[in-house]
This record gives C-alpha cells, structure tokens and sequence, in this order.
C-alpha cells in the first residue's frame, strides 16, 4: 500500500534505516571553548531618542492599523431570518429609531457650529467709575513746615493720581474666575487729555492706554482700572475719550455708504458685504454678460469713487475708505487738589457686548461631542458580529432541516454539488475516478492552487 506524503515533506526513509541526526547524537563532542564577551556600549543620547521615537512611531502605526480593520457591516437582520426571530421586528423599529436619531444629532451639530461661528453675543451695561486721590499737596504737608527755618521747603511734590475703573452690572461670573472679563478687555484704547499749560508740563497733556502696544507684540494683561499720576496742585479739567473693542471690528459707515444700505450707522466688514451685494441682486445691477462685472447707479457711484463698472473683487477696495474708526465715548472730569479724595458727580453706563454664558455650554458639547465614540463603535462591531452568527446558524438551520427531510436524497445532492465544485477546480484535467479514490491525490500541488483559486474567485 501506498504511503500518504504530505507535499513538500522530505520523502519516507527506508525500513531500519537511522536518520543522520540520531546517528550524530550518540557521538561524543568535545565542549568549545567559550567565547570572549565583546565590550557593549552604552547606548548614545540620540540613540535613545531615536528608539523613543520609532517605539512612539510604531504605537501610533498600531493604533492607525486598528481603524482599517474590516469591520462586520451588516446591521440589519436579513428578511429571510426575521420569520425565524420573534422579536425581528422590534429590532428593525429600533434601528429606524436610531437612523433617525443619528440624523437629528448630526443636523443639530451643524446648527450648534453654525451658530459658535455666527458669533453669541448679548448687550450688557459696562458702569464707569472716575475719582482722583491726592498726594502731598501744599494744605497737606502744612504740619511738617519747621516754623523756626529759614527755607520753608520739605522737598516734596505735590501730585494727584487719576482712577478710572468700572464693572459689568449683572455678572453672575465668580470675581476670582479666569473666564470673567475685566474693564479693560472691553476697550482698544483709552486717552485721556488734560487741559494745562505745556510749558508749565513739557512731558506731555496726553495719556493713551492702549490694547496693542506694537503689532507683533502680545497684548497688555488686562485690569479692572487704569491709574494716571501727574505732578500739580491746581485743578485740573480732563476729557476721558473710550474707543470700544468689537469682535468682529465694527466701523463708523460714511454718509454715501450709509444711504446705500439703509441709513445703517455701524457695520462689521462681513455685514457691509453682504448689505452690498443685497443692493446690487435687488436692483439688477449685475451685468447679465459679464456675472462678476457690477453696473453702478447713482449711489453705488457715491461709494466706487465715481466708476461706472467695476468687478466684485474691487467692491471691497473701494469701499474701505468709508469703513471709519467708531466715535469714542467721551466723558469730561475735572481733577481737584483741594480735598482728599474725589469721586464723579455720576457713574457712567455704555453698552457693551459679551459672549452668551451659553457659548461655554456650546463649547463644551462640540468638544465632548466625540468622547463615547469608542463605546458606540464597539456596540455597532458586536451588533455586526451578532449578525454574522445569526447568517451562519440559519445556514445550519437549512443544512440539517433538508437533510433531516430526505437524507438519502439530499446526500446524493450534496455529493454532486461537491463533485462538480471539484470539476470546476480541475478545469481541463481529467478526472479519473480511480485517482479521486487515493489520499494523495487531495495533496497534489495543482490541486491545492487550483482550490486557492476558486476560493479568491469568490470573494
């Protein structure tokens, strides 16, 4: 009888034959000496770090290598299953319900985004606080003349220190909490100018706080007042001018720019644009041949220096110069010497804009938006599975239920199945029963590619 060789096994050795290697083993070996341990370096610095790095590197390849991993895709239970499953049916309204659901989370992200982009704002009262303070003033250092002296002189200067300070009214903010914003975050610049003789004061009448210090350079750390000291014992009037800080920037309109959108007084950029092109679209200004070319009437004429055509990419050029700095706030205060400390006859209140305190709750949901992703993916990946098993165990379900039916027959039509399933694998070979018969002809070389064949042309 033949004996079965797996391929690519070495051939069956002859009856009482020794193999080599057992024949090697009984003979005596003299022990080799040892050999010399090589000097090992430490390893470099950089050596280290290029280990950390690819160590980093392969970690991160891992991770990306478990996102392409195929994944069981099918969520739904296939129809001819469902009539097997009770509750089929309750599993398919779930996943309507979920289909749903996921459409409506992912149209109010959008909505969510959309809205943080456009910008939550809220108008609030800013309440301006202006005193002054005085410092060694002539009717203060009286009681440390020396009667007895001939110079009547202490050696100090009589000087004041302006205060200007102010709070949001209705601020539920905590006043140790870094998101709290203080006065001067709601300011790009604050000049004061005092009304006194320059060659009295040659250092200057002008005092200007600003954001900015340099372009390029971080802004000023913000504060909840601004301090001005000044030498003098006489009053003194002060005009206090404010110059709002916008998000986005908004500006003055110029009187042709404000009577082509509407009398509007104030504009960001983006709003000017678009009032623009609302004028142009609801006037039929756009040049019919020629889309990006704008035909200009009597008041867009006001505004485009005059031309009588210009293209879109111009618009915003030539409507810059009437984008003005908005009017300060100006708030006149005089200084005076003559008492210890001065408070404003009034508080002043100016309208500012804030964030909503629901911008923060906004924030925060995008950024936790993602944080059960990993959850949810292993729930759909067990459904999938789920799934998978359910296909599988109806594939028994008929093998077993045809065969308990007509055994016989259904035996004789499974081997016929699996008798041409091989002529197919063996194309244009013969197929001679005789050899079918013996083992080793399943473990023929053809065989085993003709198989890897069929199955990949399956897949």
């Amino acid at each position: 009888m033949n004996q079965y060789v797996r391929p690519g096994a070495p051939p069956p050795l002859p009856p009482g034959s020794i193999p080599r290697s057992s024949s090697r083993s009984h003979r005596k070996q003299a022990p080799l000496p040892p050999k010399p341990a090589l000097p090992v370096a430490a390893p470099h610095h950089g050596q280290v770090q290029t280990q950390h790095a690819q160590a980093a590197h392969a970690q991160a390849q891992a991770q990306m290598d478990k996102r392409y991993i195929r994944r069981p895709v099918e969520k739904n239970i296939p129809s001819k299953i469902e009539a097997l499953i009770p509750d089929a049916k309750l599993f398919r309204e779930l996943r309507e319900v979920e289909q749903n659901m996921d459409a409506t989370i992912s149209r109010k992200r959008l909505d969510t985004e959309d809205t943080l982009a456009k910008g939550t704002k809220e108008r609030k009262k800013l309440r301006i606080f202006i005193s002054n303070t005085v410092i060694d003033q002539p009717w203060q250092t009286v009681d440390r003349i020396d009667e007895n002296a001939f110079d009547f002189d202490i050696g100090t200067i009589p000087s004041w220190l302006l205060r200007i300070e102010g709070k949001l009214l209705d601020d539920s903010t905590p006043i140790d909490s870094p998101h709290r914003r203080k006065f001067t975050s709601f300011f790009q610049s604050i000049a004061i100018e005092l009304d006194r003789p320059k060659d009295l004061y040659p250092d200057g009448n002008i005092v200007v706080w600003n954001q900015q210090t340099k372009p390029g350079l971080p802004p000023q750390p913000m504060s909840d007042s601004v301090d001005i000291k000044r030498k003098g014992d006489t009053d003194i009037n002060a005009r206090i001018s404010f110059y709002l800080a916008t998000s986005p920037e908004r500006f003055k309109l110029s009187a042709a720019l404000s009577t082509v959108l509407g009398g509007l007084k104030e504009q960001t950029r983006q709003e000017v644009v678009m009032g623009l092109w609302q004028y142009i679209k609801s006037r039929n200004l756009q040049d019919p041949d020629e889309k990006r070319t704008i035909n200009c009437d009597d008041a867009l004429r006001q505004v485009f220096n005059n031309q009588d055509r210009i293209s879109f990419a111009q618009m915003i050029e030539y409507a810059g110069p009437h984008l003005l700095p908005l009017d300060p706030i100006v708030i006149d205060y005089t200084v005076r010497v003559d008492r210890e400390s001065t408070q404003a006859e009034f508080a002043y209140d100016i309208d500012v804009e804030v964030d909503s305190p629901q911008r923060q709750n906004l924030q925060n949901v995008l950024a936790n938006w993602h944080s059960n992703q990993d959850e949810i993916h292993a729930l759909d990946d067990q459904i999938g599975i789920t799934i998978q098993e359910l296909l599988t165990a109806k594939l028994r379900r008929d093998f077993f239920t045809q065969m308990a039916h007509d055994p016989a027959g259904f035996i004789n039509r499974w081997i016929g199945s699996q008798s041409r399933d091989l002529e197919i694998v063996l194309g244009d070979r013969d197929l001679q029963s005789e050899e079918v018969r013996r083992a080793g002809f399943y473990g023929t070389e053809d065989l085993t590619e003709s198989i890897f064949l069929l199955l990949n042309s399956r897949k």
